[in-house]
């Protein structure tokens, strides 16, 4: 595979039965387990989540980690998720905290990017959002780490119009967007929306799949009832394809947030994922 084609196994694809959010959000999997899954079906990458790694420091260290990682040619880190970014206050300390928890991580792994959210339902001022946005950014830069934001549809960026706003108004260099197809499809925009964002600013991208209509609400829908690549209705070609278009060349991350997945073994969680989403990223 070139860097186009990389294919992340995205940290809650392989995390079992944890719901993110939940109280107890920590994979039963153990992080040198989940490598070895991940790099033995075929991935490249592959994505910790904040509160794992918290896990795993209490029993080993990031130099180990690392060790772990070049053994089994996993190229591509990605690390999520920093909230609260753009918040004051206690949430602003335990935000900030996350921060350099994940920035010392990305610094021992070499990690490619770090996801970050959005608001929600903080109905802040533009730029504020912009000027944290771009200090998080700056940051972020002398980790040589790049900054995702990712556009969700039921946040305060809930359109690609809207969470462009925020990384076009930062005009940060490491600084951009991270689009999932799931996000793309249920914000009502149409593939050919993406083309009209400036290819600098496209960072990081996910694949999965889903059934056109909704099940419950639109959040329940995103955490529970995803699907794997070619068991929905997404156009996940078209979605690639218009992402090369407009100029994106990076790996894709995985990311299957389902009830059903979260009862396979490990083992079958990746190579499933990574057999199902390989078909339509091979001819990139």
């Amino acid at each position: 595979m070139t860097d186009a084609t990389d294919l992340i196994a995205t940290c809650w694809t392989i995390a079992g039965n944890v719901v993110p959010g939940s109280a107890n959000n920590v994979s039963p999997f153990a992080l040198e387990k989940r490598i070895a899954a991940a790099a033995a079906a075929g991935y490249t990458g592959i994505g910790f989540w904040h509160g794992d790694l918290q896990d795993y420091l209490q029993r080993g260290n990031f130099r180990q980690l690392r060790k772990l990682l070049d053994e089994h040619n996993l190229k591509h880190i990605e690390l999520e998720y920093l909230s609260d970014w753009f918040a004051t206050g206690d949430r602003q300390r335990k935000s900030d905290a996350m921060r350099w928890d994940l920035f010392s991580a990305g610094d021992a792994l070499g990690a490619r990017h770090i996801k970050v959210v959005p608001p929600f339902g903080e109905n802040l001022p533009q730029q504020k959002l912009i000027d944290d946005f771009g200090q998080l950014c700056a940051e972020a830069a002398t980790h040589e780490l790049i900054i995702a934001l990712e556009m969700i549809p039921f946040s305060d960026a809930n359109t690609l119009d809207a969470a462009l706003a925020i990384v076009a108004g930062a005009n940060a260099n490491n600084g951009g967007l991270l689009l999932d197809i799931w996000h793309v499809v249920r914000s009502g925009a149409a593939f050919d929306d993406i083309l009209k964002i400036p290819p600098q600013y496209l960072r990081a991208a996910e694949i999965n799949d889903a059934d056109l209509s909704m099940r419950g609400n639109i959040a329940g829908d995103s955490m529970h009832h995803r699907k794997l690549c070619g068991e929905g209705q997404f156009d996940i070609r078209g979605f690639i394809a218009s992402m090369k278009q407009a100029g994106y060349a990076g790996p894709y991350g995985v990311e299957i947030l389902s009830d059903e997945l979260r009862q396979k073994s490990l083992i079958e969680a990746a190579q499933l994922s990574f057999e199902t989403a390989s078909i339509y990223t091979a001819a990139i």
